[in-house]
């Protein structure tokens, strides 16, 4: 009996000591997970019902896409209303009519001055009668270069109420429905994802810090298949995490394609990147990065 257990200790220890030559083995890579380049949260600066949805869960949309649009049947009337005020130049001909009058009357005042035929305070009096007609003119132009304004400032409003995409990517979920009210409160429409680049955050101790640097290409396996990805090391924090003693490192995974799923769990393996400093092209290789017998 004692020697059975003395076997069954031997067996548990050394199945320790293989555990940990195997943690060792794969000591210089760390865990992670693959996540959207761009996460947005498309929300709407004006308030009001929602009439059309133009995008589904799961549809791809180019930025500057129209997504949504919002009840705009008032600021139509307003437009219209501005429009015409904007175009009504009576009051602008009738005030340059009036400074042609006005000007007229002075050149005669000025002649008869001159012949001694009127005074000088009728030749004042005209005069005085110019200038207001000339201000009353600058008046009613600066009033159409206002409406012209306002005429603007609705057309903008009228562009707010059409929710465009900010970018490129993938709408993964509807946070409205047609006929729901968008408020300041609640603003946010739908949730937009960069699908075309994933990202991955890393954290790296700080004795394998000094080995990586931005813009380094990086070897990141991705999911349970570990299939090696040659991603670029977009960004290293320059602040440390005390409690750890860890820098965060984001790496940036080349995804035309949709290969790769946002959400998978990665590793960013130092020791191959380390031998592959050189700058390359971003790919996805078909089969696993192999390293040598040392490395592993």
């Amino acid at each position: 009996m004692m020697n059975r257990k003395l076997t069954a200790t031997l067996c548990v220890i050394v199945s320790v000591q293989c555990f940990g030559l195997s943690r060792t083995a794969t000591a210089d890579e760390y865990e992670a997970f693959t996540e959207p380049y761009r996460r947005i949260q498309v929300s709407s600066s004006e308030m009001g019902v929602v009439t059309e949805l133009k995008a589904r869960e799961g549809a791809e949309v180019r930025e500057g896409q129209v997504l949504a649009q919002l009840d705009d049947a008032l600021l139509r009337k307003t437009l219209e209303v501005s429009r015409a005020a904007k175009d009504a130049v009576g009051g602008k001909t009738a005030a340059e009519a009036e400074v042609v009058i006005r000007e007229q009357q002075v050149q005669s005042y000025r002649r008869l001055f001159t012949q001694g035929n009127a005074t000088p305070r009728e030749l004042e009096r005209a005069e005085n009668d110019h200038r207001q007609a000339l201000a009353r003119l600058q008046s009613v132009t600066e009033e159409l270069s206002v409406r012209a304004l306002e005429y603007q400032r609705v057309i903008c409003q009228l562009e707010q109420r059409r929710i465009l995409a900010p970018s490129d990517g993938v709408v993964i979920a509807l946070a409205k429905e047609v006929g729901e009210f968008v408020s300041p409160t609640d603003p946010i429409l739908l949730q937009l994802v960069q699908l075309d680049r994933l990202k991955a955050v890393f954290s790296v101790p700080l004795r394998r810090i000094d080995s990586l640097s931005d813009g380094q290409s990086v070897v990141v396996r991705v999911g349970g298949s570990r299939k090696a990805v040659l991603g670029t090391l977009e960004h290293i924090s320059p602040v440390a995490t005390a409690e750890s003693g860890t820098v965060r490192v984001r790496v940036v995974l080349p995804n035309e394609n949709r290969t790769l799923r946002s959400g998978v769990v990665c590793w960013l393996d130092v020791e191959a990147s380390a031998r592959n400093i050189q700058s390359k092209p971003a790919r996805i290789s078909d089969a696993p990065v192999i390293l040598s017998p040392a490395v592993r």
